[in-house]
């Protein structure tokens, strides 16, 4: 782990705001005509928690240490990072990230692609639990291993030593339906990554296929590092139903996987 303090020198607090906020209104723009929602799946996730929330259920994401924070990136990095934003958010939920998580990025570090990430999945032993939901999440698993990332998922029924380890129960408590648990280095990137899906929602109705593949593409996108988007028909819509990503979605991963991992403030 990284545990070196972060630098005191910051690019002025004005440029910060205005780059931010220039990128904010791109996102805006980009999204401002409403998109129908996809029909083929019933909502399955409910709003997060608050900030620092990463999932369509959400639990607070968690840094190695309990006390730890993101370190910012230094001066030179944080001026390009926010210019990349302002030139290519047209099209992704970046600024809405930002936003909400603290202006922070965390992603898995790209020289990962040397080796894939083990996502480990466990046979349910929970009500509920059909072994369709397997085959859901592999499927998530295959959706995000095609746009391109600089990391590959390889899932697996062995938990023991993955990088994302995927759980099951029966419901989850405050209205979820999902969790992913982020463990990050100080200066930003993934380490290691727990997804709990649950069997039914918590007024007890049963999560069928369709809802899923929705919950499914939804945590493993938290667990790549991306946060909420604010548009009803993307796969990281906080009451998402998406049963495959948008192109948001995928943009937003890419750019993502293509700027430094750590804290703009």
């Amino acid at each position: 782990m990284t545990g070196t303090t972060g630098r005191s020198v910051a690019i002025p607090a004005l440029a910060v705001l205005l780059l931010v906020a220039v990128a904010a209104d791109i996102v805006r723009r980009a999204i401002g005509r409403p998109e129908p929602r996809v029909p083929t799946a019933a909502t399955v996730a409910s709003r997060g928690t608050g900030a620092g929330a990463r999932s369509g259920s959400d639990a607070a994401s968690r840094p190695l240490e309990p006390a730890a924070v993101t370190e910012p990136l230094d001066t030179a990095a944080r001026a390009a990072v926010l210019q990349r934003i302002v030139a290519e958010s047209a099209g992704t939920y970046l600024a809405a990230m930002l936003e909400s998580e603290d202006s922070a990025f965390h992603r898995w570090p790209s020289d990962r692609g040397a080796r894939p990430l083990r996502v480990g999945v466990a046979r349910g032993n929970v009500p509920g639990f059909r072994e369709e939901f397997l085959a859901n999440v592999a499927w998530a698993v295959s959706r995000w291993n095609g746009i391109g990332l600089p990391v590959w998922l390889d899932d697996a029924p062995d938990t023991a030593g993955a990088d994302i380890v995927v759980t099951w129960a029966d419901k989850l408590d405050s209205n979820r339906t999902g969790r992913t648990d982020l463990t990050w280095q100080r200066r930003g990137p993934i380490v290691r990554v727990h997804i709990v899906l649950a069997t039914h929602t918590p007024d007890g109705r049963a999560l069928v296929p369709t809802q899923m593949v929705a919950l499914a593409l939804h945590e493993l996108g938290h667990a790549l590092g991306l946060g909420h988007s604010p548009v009803a028909s993307d796969a990281l819509y906080p009451r998402t139903s998406a049963t495959d990503l948008t192109p948001r979605d995928r943009r937003t991963a890419v750019v993502l996987y293509s700027l430094p991992p750590g804290s703009l403030k």
